[in-house]
């Protein structure tokens, strides 16, 4: 095989590992064959640009190059995903709050069963993330990583985990302090309802809990929905900032 076909796989590893799990681009309703080439033409573009030749005595070395940018792709892909995992699991606090835990949907483009806020919460993001550009951003930063980590150079350092491990002490942080409102509310409820099962033992809390509880979540959150998307926004730009701060990481 020649240097130049061992550059294009090696490219190609990297980009579609990160197409896999990145947000906006992993989604199950989107046909593979859209992916294969949306990563062939980052391919072809990051080829253009790349000087870099990687010398391979043998094919298990090659596979072993492989596997290493199919894993940094990943790493950078779940990187960029982490931002909406926080906002999910923001939404996921508000469902186990407010009785909504229990009855989580399938939904098809992710594969998954979710809760019913986190999918609003998720959705809500993803339409931010590209009404802002932001997928613009992403994808500049996964080609910059060919300059700052040519392939067949990366290395994971200490200073890599220990990255990592941050990122996802910030995925909570994020879901406690997005969903707190919403959360504070159905316990201001749930405190209501006792007093009131005190104050009135004839009236069945049981019974008017739940679909108390949920008319409050929706006339709340459609209040809230102008900070929580002022929120998002904000939060935007630091997919960019954990993307840089991980690939920086991996520099020998």
């Amino acid at each position: 095989m020649s240097e130049k076909l061992i550059d294009l796989l090696l490219i190609f590893s990297r980009i579609t590992a990160f197409i896999v799990v990145s947000p906006g681009f992993s989604f199950k309703s989107m046909p593979t064959i859209a992916k294969v080439m949306l990563a062939v033409a980052f391919t072809m573009s990051v080829n253009g640009l790349s000087e870099q030749v990687v010398m391979v005595e043998n094919l298990y070395v090659l596979l072993f190059y492989v596997i290493r940018e199919v894993l940094i792709g990943l790493a950078m892909g779940f990187v960029t995903q982490l931002i909406f995992t926080g906002i999910e699991i923001a939404g996921q606090l508000i469902d186990f709050q407010v009785g909504f835990s229990m009855g989580s949907i399938y939904d098809p483009a992710t594969g998954v069963h979710a809760s019913n806020y986190g999918r609003l919460y998720y959705w809500l993001a993803l339409s931010i993330f590209f009404f802002t550009d932001m997928h613009h951003m992403v994808i500049q930063g996964l080609l910059d990583s060919f300059k700052l980590i040519p392939i067949g150079t990366a290395t994971l350092t200490g200073m890599s985990v220990e990255g990592v491990v941050h990122l996802f002490s910030e995925v909570f942080r994020i879901g406690l302090v997005l969903g707190a409102p919403m959360i504070v509310v159905a316990l201001i409820v749930d405190i209501v309802l006792g007093i009131i099962s005190r104050s009135v033992p004839q009236i069945n809390v049981l019974m008017l809990g739940m679909p108390l509880k949920i008319l409050v979540s929706f006339f709340f959150m459609m209040m809230l929905l102008p900070n929580v998307v002022q929120s998002i926004t904000h939060m935007m730009p630091k997919i960019g900032e954990y993307l840089h701060e991980f690939v920086e990481s991996l520099i020998k």
